[in-house]
């Protein structure tokens, strides 16, 4: 009895498991038959939609080209290979019928009820579906598809076609076998479109009135109830997408268990069956292996005749020998993975070694921390920038190392990367022990050091010791700083020349003014005349004395102007007045130089007395090289490329020499006798300290021309 019933428990339920799965079957074909059919009336709907949407964009139905005859020829076309016909109802009049292809064109053609099908697509401008209704003209019931004709977003009309319910019932034909089952669809109002079997009856009756409220707004789904015959069913449902008609597949309840009851009956009995047919084995095989036993027991060493052999007995022998041969195979797996693992060991120190010999072999420090920033690796670089070994560096933080100030900062720029996750960059400046406590600048490479799960374990850094770098850079800042006061010195020494014969004949023009005018001042009578004479004379060395005063103020703001610091400079005036200077330099009222000037919309950020240095200079070598030519050709222009402004500076000279041009910028590099060549390479640094480029072009005409181009500031207009 303890054997039986569990074996009972599990029969009993091993056969309610078969009830359930063969009822959910049975719902499932149920379920599958409604879908099936549900998407074959879709289809067939979809077909007439798209047909009637089709003609609906017929160029004949256009206001401009309005044929009817032809519509008519093309409707009727397409309708016979349906087996139906189509209606037109214009919006202008929706009570009459405009054509029926089914009807000849011109003869009298039936009204149009106010619930018509194409009414209500014309007023709703979308595709309408309308259940069977009774024609008596052609006395059938049929269903109705009405589709909107548009043109230019105004409804013209509609195209309406009537479907015979056999094309509706036809899909309703896929139901199940064995089910007695029936299908049929409902539709707004719980009216039957169609039904199988007794298509006949679906005029006279409408649907169950629980099974719209059970539906509701479901798509799918499966419910028990009543049946269209009035006896408890089991109903699957699928609704239509493309109108919201609904799709029922039924079967009666007892059609329903007969389905499936008889099989679990039967499978009932069988499980019963060979339950005791189980028990009759077991109960042999217990006494077949009763004897072995007993003989084992009893210390029999071989079996007496006619008992069988044991395979089980034989199984738990080899079971003992493997049991004891486990231990063999383990210690042997054991011992290969041990070498396996010396290997790797090996391999791995062999990695180390060579890591710690490549990070030893690097002249920069080299260090690792972990995320409480307690140093882990260092390089000897890097232990001897703390003027220790490195297993003194080893487990210790910047705090202990160097200066507080100095490790705060350190532990800052260390916490700020790691909450980033993200490589920098930077340069610092600070003082360690190991240098003597001198203040050194290093240019440091700080990145995170994750571990196999991704999380940022420390940081990995390399620094560079760059004083000597930033001492010599400095260096070098200072000697192109004295080159530039050289080449400055240079200009205001060839300017004072020329402002010193300038200045001359104003001065000269004063002197002989005044002494004119103190002689006609003499006489103790006065005169009008004279005295006239000597106010002209006073008004013109005035005169001559404000152009010399002109003269001085140009020299002074080339010298004192501006002071090093950029500004919003209007490029056009700064050259205009270059130009100026240059003139008065040179002793001459004017030069032959042509001036095509921007004198808006040109503004850089610079040091006006800056550039007016290398504006100067270009323009002294420009007029050096033309001096005695009787065509000078000497131009300055200023336009606006894009963002930046190009500077022309332009003459006619002889031009230069090819390996003159290919080293023309290079420092003491000189086409002039006793001249230091520096003017050029000074001209460049300030350009480029300016971000902007100093070019030499060669016309082929001959000549030579500088351009110069610099970033617009992008205030528009600015002076």
């Amino acid at each position: 009895m303890a054997l039986l019933l569990p074996a009972l428990l599990i029969g009993g339920a091993m056969t309610f498991d078969l009830a359930i799965r063969l009822q959910k079957q049975a719902e499932d074909d149920l379920r599958t038959s409604a879908r099936a059919a549900a998407l074959a009336v879709n289809e067939e709907l979809e077909g007439a939609l798209l047909v009637l949407s089709t003609l609906a964009t017929s160029p004949h139905l256009d206001r401009e080209s309005w044929r009817l005859d032809a519509f008519h020829r093309q409707a009727r076309e397409v309708a016979s290979q349906l087996d139906t016909f189509v209606i037109l109802v214009t919006r202008d009049n929706m009570v009459q019928q405009a054509m029926n292809s089914g009807q000849p064109l011109g003869g009298p053609l039936p009204s149009v009820a106010n619930g018509a099908a194409s009414v209500m697509s014309i007023r709703s401008g979308r595709p309408t579906f309308v259940p069977p209704v009774y024609m008596p003209e052609i006395d059938r019931a049929l269903s109705i598809v009405a589709v909107p004709v548009i043109r230019g977003g105004e409804i013209l009309g509609a195209l309406a076609m009537p479907m015979a319910t056999g094309r509706l019932e036809q899909p309703l034909q896929l139901l199940p076998e064995g089910l007695g089952s029936t299908a049929f669809i409902l539709g707004p109002g719980n009216r039957l479109v169609a039904r199988q079997p007794d298509p006949e009856r679906t005029l006279t009756r409408t649907g169950p009135a629980w099974l719209s409220e059970a539906i509701g707004e479901r798509r799918r789904g499966i419910i028990r109830g009543e049946g269209l015959d009035g006896l408890p069913a089991v109903l699957a449902f699928e609704r239509l997408p493309i109108n919201g008609w609904v799709v029922v597949a039924s079967a009666g309840l007892t059609e329903e268990r007969a389905a499936w009851l008889p099989a679990v009956l039967w499978r009932g009995g069988l499980s019963a069956a060979l339950l005791l047919l189980g028990l009759a084995a077991a109960y042999w095989l217990m006494q077949r292996l009763m004897t072995p036993l007993v003989n084992l027991v009893e210390g029999a060493a071989v079996q007496p005749a006619g008992v069988a052999r044991i395979a089980e007995f034989e199984a738990l022998a080899a079971a003992v020998i493997a049991a004891q041969n486990a231990p063999r195979r383990e210690a042997e797996a054991a011992r290969r993975a041990a070498e396996e693992n010396l290997v790797l060991a090996r391999e791995a120190e062999d990695e180390r070694r060579l890591l710690k010999s490549v990070v030893q072999s690097v002249p920069e420090a080299i260090f690792v921390k972990d995320t409480e920033l307690r140093y882990v690796l260092v390089n000897r670089a890097a232990a001897g920038a703390f003027g220790r070994s490195e297993d003194e560096v080893i487990g210790r933080t910047d705090a202990e190392l160097i200066h507080p100030d100095a490790a705060r900062e350190l532990t800052m720029a260390d916490r700020a990367m790691m909450n980033s996750g993200i490589t920098q960059e930077y340069e610092n400046r600070v003082v360690l022990p190991g240098h003597g406590h001198e203040l050194r600048t290093y240019l440091t490479v700080k990145a995170p050091w994750r571990d196999s799960t991704g999380r940022i374990a420390g940081l990995v850094s390399v620094a560079r010791d760059i004083t000597l770098r930033r001492a010599t850079e400095e260096r070098l800042r200072g000697a192109e700083e004295a080159m530039r006061r050289i080449a400055r010195a240079d200009s205001l020494t060839a300017m004072g020349v020329g402002v010193a014969h300038e200045l001359n004949q104003p001065l000269t023009a004063v002197a002989n003014f005044l002494r004119a005018g103190a002689r006609w001042l003499q006489d103790d009578q006065p005169d009008p005349q004279r005295i006239a004479a000597a106010r002209e004379a006073m008004q013109e060395a005035a005169a001559q004395a404000q152009r010399a005063g002109e003269i001085v103020r140009r020299l002074r703001d080339f010298i004192r102007r501006g002071g090093t610091e950029q500004r919003h400079v209007a490029l056009g005036p700064l050259v205009a007045d270059g130009v100026a200077l240059t003139c008065a330099a040179r002793g001459e009222e004017s030069l032959p130089i042509a001036l095509d000037l921007a004198i808006t919309g040109c503004d850089v950020m610079a040091d006006e007395v800056q550039l007016q240095q290398v504006f100067v200079n270009l323009l002294r070598n420009a007029i050096e090289a033309t001096e005695g030519l009787e065509e000078r050709g000497l131009s300055v222009s200023l336009r606006r490329d894009g963002d930046r402004a190009v500077l022309l500076f332009a003459d006619a000279g002889p031009g230069l020499p090819p390996e003159v041009r290919e080293r023309l910028f290079e420092p003491f590099v000189s086409t002039k006798e006793g001249g230091m060549g520096i003017g050029l390479a000074i001209c460049r640094a300030i350009v480029e300290a300016h971000a902007g480029r100093i070019t030499l072009l060669s016309p082929e005409e001959g000549g030579t021309i500088m351009r110069i181009d610099l970033p617009l500031t992008g205030l528009e207009g600015s002076v």
